[in-house]
């Protein structure tokens, strides 16, 4: 099972960006395990819009959402699914600032199944992410 950490990073004004690391496998014979890799920075109107998704994230985590805050410094271990889910919606709403688009993306990603969440984020993570970040956009943007 992949573990995914969504941090807080805390901003100007007592806002704050939320930060997606998937966490690296501990290979056998290592005593730690490598740093976790940035696969997502949400920050602005798209984090705003996103935001009941990331709260489903965490209830579905075990997590209050009344703790996501900017003072909050412990990131939030996630599993697999919720991972995989937000770091879709990481980062394809990344660019965006059409409101429009951001929230027929975030309805789209919420909408998929497990198996198509995860198929997005195979094409995605192993070599091809312009083109099907691009192919996402365009699938759920309209």
């Amino acid at each position: 099972m992949q573990e995914f950490q969504l941090r807080v990073v805390p901003t100007n004004n007592n806002n704050f960006a939320l930060e997606l690391y998937q966490c690296a496998y501990k290979k056998a014979g290592e005593k730690k395990r490598p740093a976790a890799k940035r696969i997502g920075r949400l920050r602005g109107q798209a984090l705003v819009q996103a935001r009941q998704a990331i709260y489903d994230c965490l209830k579905a985590n075990k997590y209050d959402p009344k703790t996501l805050t900017h003072t909050r410094s412990s990131p939030y271990i996630l599993n697999e699914e919720s991972g995989v889910n937000l770091a879709l919606l990481f980062q394809t709403l990344q660019p965006l600032t059409k409101p429009e688009r951001i929230a027929n993306i975030t309805a789209g990603v919420r909408a998929m199944s497990n198996e198509e969440s995860h198929y997005w984020f195979a094409k995605i993570s192993n070599g091809k992410r312009s083109p099907a970040l691009k192919a996402m956009r365009i699938l759920l943007g309209d």
